[in-house]
């Protein structure tokens, strides 16, 4: 169905139900259908759900519904006070994310009076503060560019009936948790909190006790998610492979997984964005059209690579974990984790990329010695079993230095049996500090390389004896 008479029976109002029908949402996911009564009867709600369950749309449903229903007070012949107007805040941990979740509750607000923006750092403030002062109903952002808002007194959240905080773990990790609280201290001590993560670990409940008051805990995804009814069965769409491999060899496997496998729609994940800047590059002296995204680009480029990314236009992104959370990208059919990633939570929201759109994805893991206790705290953690698969053939693609496999076809050196290549076929640059060496001397200002006994010797001429009154390298004094 696609008339919304699913969400009509959690409670929603016939106009959103409306604009739920234009998004395409036909029924509610057993997220929605858990979270909407329930934040809808105005307490505190911890929910967790996998990545991909329509989290989204699980709290802006309900944010929507006592926005239409409370209105801000209007004064005859004035418009409405914008401070008055801004009733509810989203809290997200990144830009892309920011600005997903302003876009789909644009769309779901599209026939009604209300209005959102989303504000983020790294981006012009002065569009920004334009969109605030001219009066929202909803305010997207990340923490620090909210802050920046409130302490410019662009922005108060003195009326803020709801606050939201979207991928609440990732917030945790990426150090934004003094500065959600501190700005959801600037909201009223009755407003409502909506919690919404894709895991639980123990620091993350310790928020939720400290932050929210009596909550009601919804869990997709733990050991509480058989309580909740409709809880989808854990993903069977998805084919998960773990390779053993050495680092020096990890980026030529890449490769290999693209060019040889034909895979288009492909996302790389690194550790770090040194990293991630390697792995991009080696692709497109591949002729793979790669972008890149990591912490230190602008936020133009960023929406640039993952615009063209959707398109169609760049079959591979390499990202750090920047790129790992809530976004919703249909094209993603692959997932490489180049590095394992450092927290076992991270696991899951990789590989939750894959496969938004709908279809079948895979997801591929590399795991080199270093990198084993990390892999058993994610198969802990996740309650994932892998079994060490082969790698596809590399060769080709792996550097002249790091061609060191032992097979029978690898040029070895002679007299040696390790394996390596011979001396003779290693290119080696010349040092700065070599050429410096060789490169001769000019000899000194007022001595010539011909005269006197030594000549022929650098530094052998020997000095004329000083007279009495005369100063070494100037003429005799007048008067002397």
């Amino acid at each position: 169905m696609t008339d919304g008479t699913d969400f009509a029976a959690l409670g929603v109002p016939a106009l959103l139900c409306g604009s739920l029908a234009r998004m395409g949402a036909a029924s509610p996911t057993p997220a929605q259908r858990a979270a909407i009564p329930a934040a809808a009867r105005g307490g505190d709600i911890a929910v967790v759900a996998a990545t991909g369950t329509g989290k989204t749309l699980a709290y802006l449903v309900p944010v929507a519904m006592r926005l239409l229903a409370d209105p801000p007070p209007r004064m005859r012949g004035r418009p409405v006070d914008p401070r008055r107007r801004l009733r509810a805040l989203v809290l997200c941990p990144t830009r892309e994310l920011a600005q997903q979740v302003a876009k789909e509750a644009e769309r779901l607000f599209r026939g009604t009076v209300l209005r959102a923006t989303a504000v983020y750092g790294k981006s012009a403030l002065a569009p920004q503060r334009e969109r605030v002062e001219d009066g929202i109903d909803l305010l997207v952002g990340t923490p620090g560019r909210v802050r920046e808002l409130c302490e410019l007194d662009v922005l108060s959240l003195a009326f803020v009936q709801q606050c939201v905080l979207d991928e609440a773990d990732r917030m945790l990790d990426m150090g934004f948790l003094p500065q959600a609280k501190e700005i959801l201290s600037r909201a009223p001590e009755s407003r409502q909190l909506l919690f919404f993560t894709a895991t639980m670990p123990r620091p993350v409940e310790t928020v939720v006790e400290e932050m929210l008051r009596a909550p009601q805990r919804i869990d997709l995804v733990g050991r509480e998610r058989a309580r909740v009814e409709g809880t989808p069965e854990r993903r069977t769409d998805l084919g998960q492979h773990l390779f053993d491999l050495p680092d020096e060899a990890k980026t030529a496997v890449t490769v290999a997984l693209v060019k040889d496998g034909k895979r288009r729609g492909v996302m790389v994940f690194c550790r770090t964005r040194r990293r991630a800047g390697w792995v991009a590059g080696a692709l497109r002296r591949h002729a793979v059209r790669t972008v890149l995204i990591h912490g230190d680009r602008s936020q133009r480029q960023r929406q640039e690579a993952l615009e063209a990314f959707a398109a169609g236009h760049a079959d591979v992104v390499v990202a750090t974990d920047v790129a790992a959370r809530g976004l919703h990208v249909p094209a993603a059919r692959t997932v490489v984790n180049y590095d394992v990633p450092l927290l076992p939570e991270e696991y899951v929201h990789r590989v939750g990329r894959a496969g938004h759109g709908g279809g079948t994805a895979e997801a591929f893991t590399f795991r080199c010695p270093s990198d084993r206790e990390r892999w058993s705290q994610v198969e802990g953690a996740m309650r994932v079993k892998l079994e060490p698969s082969a790698p596809p053939a590399h060769r080709e693609y792996l550097r002249m230095q790091d061609r060191v496999a032992p097979d029978a076809e690898a040029p070895r050196a002679p007299g040696r049996g390790t394996g390596r290549p011979a001396r003779a076929q290693r290119t080696k640059e010349p040092r700065l500090a070599d050429m410096i060496k060789r490169t001769p001397k000019r000899p000194r200002r007022g001595k010539s390389a011909g005269v006197g006994p030594g000549a022929a010797g650098r530094g052998t001429q020997r000095k004329q004896p000083i007279a009495k009154g005369q100063k070494p390298g100037r003429g005799v004094r007048r008067g002397a």
